[in-house]
């Protein structure tokens, strides 16, 4: 008895129908819900550093998120820095500035604070997780 078997699946076909073709929209969709659940986490004041929560870029294909305001990365590492030469907070134009080794205090502690992304995945990833198995068709174990 011979048995002959034949199919017709598209593969990129039914990627694309669950968001995971060329277009990356599963990606897209998995960083704008980071970003959408990072928010209550991103430092912000009623200073200087209060349009950090909304000055972010998502990449376009979605594979990454760079927070832009200009105290970004000292706000996510967490740490007072100061100017090598003044060693003051107010560092001069142009003057580079180093870590002092103290932790900053933040606005809406402990909620907002360093390491935004990986404290809300460790509080909320299930979310993230169960929003893009649901996008994609699947499920969340």
């Amino acid at each position: 008895m011979k048995l002959s078997i034949r199919t017709d699946i598209k593969p990129e076909t039914i990627l694309r129908a669950r968001g995971l073709g060329s277009d990356n929209a599963a990606q897209k969709m998995l960083a704008q819900t980071v970003v959408r659940l990072c928010d209550p986490y991103v430092p912000m004041s009623s200073g200087s550093g209060a349009h950090m929560k909304t000055a972010y870029t998502i990449a376009p294909d979605g594979s990454s998120i760079t927070y832009r305001g200009p105290y970004a990365h000292f706000q996510y590492v967490g740490e007072v820095m100061v100017g090598t030469r003044s060693g003051s907070p107010w560092a001069k134009s142009g003057e580079k500035k180093v870590g002092a080794g103290r932790a900053l205090s933040y606005n809406g502690a402990p909620m907002r604070g360093r390491d935004w992304d990986k404290r809300m995945m460790a509080d909320r990833g299930d979310e993230v997780v169960k929003a893009v198995a649901s996008y994609v068709g699947g499920k969340a174990k």
